[in-house]
């Protein structure tokens, strides 16, 4: 039974946070969302309520994703992600994961510094280096919940417009996201509450996309860029200090 109570109010507020974050950059709404539902819900419970709220961003965002993205590099990128998952799933029952984590953190803040001093390559990725990306960005979200930052970071460091960047991060992510919902299903972890919970949860949460996606275009390029690369400089330092 779903309470409408101060908890569920908290919840709708960590929900339009990571709305916010996922209109604006194309990702960013676990990050926004789930630290904060995992004290209401526990980790898989506020996983599994943003990724089943997240089915609704795909239908929004993707309509503007599929014109605006770069199919070469989307479909190899989400493709190799899915592939490897499982191989991060065994590393992270295998390994040590505060280890496994602090040592990707320190890799994608390593990555931020290098593009915030400017670097960024001026050829077209060949397709074995999309794949390889697209592969560690697997074995890092079945290893960590890191999927998004080593995507981000590669897409960011082209020469693209960033609006070409948003799209191919939407595209990325609208894959990478139903791979992981249904991971999730296939183990037996989603139940009725968590699906009504998800429904009650899903209003704010698009609103906010909505409202990300309208600021979206206002931003130059800089804005975007630095955004990005703040959230993802975010994402590192916590797992580093988690």
């Amino acid at each position: 039974m779903i309470e409408f109570d101060t908890r569920l109010l908290a919840a709708a507020g960590f929900m339009t946070l990571g709305g916010l974050l996922r209109g604006f950059l194309g990702f960013g709404g676990s990050m926004g969302a789930v630290p904060g539902l995992s004290l209401l819900y526990g980790p898989l419970g506020a996983v599994s309520v943003v990724l089943l709220a997240d089915i609704g961003a795909v239908v929004q965002l993707l309509r503007t994703a599929i014109r605006q993205s770069e199919k070469r590099v989307v479909a190899p990128l989400a493709l190799a992600s899915i592939i490897t998952t499982p191989l991060g799933a065994w590393l992270l029952i295998n390994l040590e994961p505060a280890d496994m984590r602090r040592g990707i953190a320190v890799t994608v803040l390593g990555f931020v510094v290098i593009l915030l001093i400017g670097w960024r390559y001026q050829k077209p990725p060949t397709t074995p280096v999309v794949i390889s990306v697209g592969a560690v960005g697997g074995i890092l979200s079945g290893g960590a919940g890191m999927g998004a930052p080593p995507a981000v970071l590669f897409l960011l460091s082209g020469p693209h417009s960033h609006e070409a960047v948003r799209a191919n991060i939407i595209g990325y992510l609208a894959i990478a996201n139903m791979t992981a919902l249904i991971t999730i299903g296939l183990n037996g972890a989603l139940n009725i509450e968590l699906v009504l919970r998800a429904l009650i949860l899903a209003p704010p949460y698009l609103i906010a996309i909505w409202i990300g996606g309208k600021l979206f275009a206002y931003a130059t390029e800089a804005i975007f860029r630095y955004a990005a690369l703040g959230v993802v400089a975010v994402i590192g330092v916590a797992a580093l200090l988690a």
